[in-house]
């Protein structure tokens, strides 16, 4: 039977900076966001087994341990018992001799790990740590730079090659890391005025789940009414309409709709650049030089 995760294990995940080792090894490199590889000197670790790598990621998912007989049924739907011990053993030998550290998985109170210092090798240790800086920053500067090293640490999604339901899990839990990340810095952006960053990352945050709240969206028809013109705002919102018709079989909210009107009629809904002289050039935040091109679709909701 699966062992589902828990949100202590994603708390486990990675935890705050001060508790681990500070410098990595310098010879270990693991990548998970966009691409699994394991880097050793430079070079791809020779894992021997596939099962080797396998267990490397999987312990890398679940940072606060698995016990034998949840690793030896999540990764190969086996029971505990004296060839599956013999299994583990080999594979574990293997993993430790991949990554060149013979306690890079260690064992407390019947649970199996990986070691800090292999955790410190991870992306997926960089991006927690920068969304752990960015959270106890007090400066808005301070937090946009910590959260610009979270976005620019997620280079996709986490082990695409892993169809696993345990690589699915904890690819969703790291996507709604950093869709918050993405939410939040845009926050940041709009508290230095910088609409059309504020733009760029509200965007970037409803492409990967524009689930997240229909306050988001009326945030980005908001914030496309200074940086773009109310027909952008609007032609989102109708987007967002038929996003919610075909997916939710469900309408906006009033407020929404109410929102809508207002930016219709030209009103200046942004109390912030109320007073102020709108940006002077209209950027497209979906492309590297910021010109939409013609008939291209702002937000593609999916």
């Amino acid at each position: 039977m699966k062992t589902a995760r828990t949100s202590t294990d994603a708390d486990a995940a990675f935890p705050v900076e001060a508790g681990l080792v500070q410098d990595a090894a310098p010879h270990l490199q693991i990548r998970t966001f966009g691409r699994a590889e394991v880097l050793v000197d430079g070079k791809s670790a020779e894992w021997h087994a596939a099962s080797a790598q396998d267990l490397c990621f999987y312990l890398l998912s679940f940072p606060a341990g698995r016990t034998r007989a949840q690793i030896l049924d999540d990764l190969w739907g086996l029971e505990a018992d004296h060839q599956s011990a013999n299994r583990f053993r080999v594979t574990l030998h293997r993993l430790r001799g991949a990554l060149g550290l013979p306690n890079s998985v260690t064992e407390a109170y019947g649970r199996y790990s990986l070691s800090a210092e292999v955790f410190q090798a991870s992306d997926v240790q960089h991006f927690y740590a920068a969304l752990q800086r960015a959270e106890r920053a007090a400066a808005p500067e301070e937090r946009m730079a910590a959260y610009r090293q979270v976005l620019g640490t997620y280079a996709g999604e986490y082990l695409p090659e892993f169809q696993t339901e345990w690589a699915r899990q904890a690819r969703q839990e790291h996507q709604a890391a950093f869709v918050r990340a993405c939410t939040d810095l845009s926050a940041v952006y709009c508290e230095l005025s910088d609409c059309r960053e504020a733009v760029s990352t509200l965007t970037q945050a409803l492409k990967l789940d524009p689930f997240i709240g229909e306050n988001y969206h009326q945030k980005l028809m908001t914030c496309l009414s200074v940086t773009e013109n109310r027909y952008a705002a609007i032609e989102h919102y109708r987007r967002f309409i038929r996003f919610l018709q075909d997916d939710l079989q469900d309408t906006p909210m009033s407020e929404t709709a109410q929102l809508a009107e207002r930016v219709k009629s030209g009103e200046h809904i942004c109390k912030k650049m109320q007073g102020q002289e709108a940006p002077s050039t209209s950027l497209c935040p979906l492309t590297v030089d910021g010109v939409c091109p013609a008939g291209m679709q702002l937000l593609q909701l999916v």
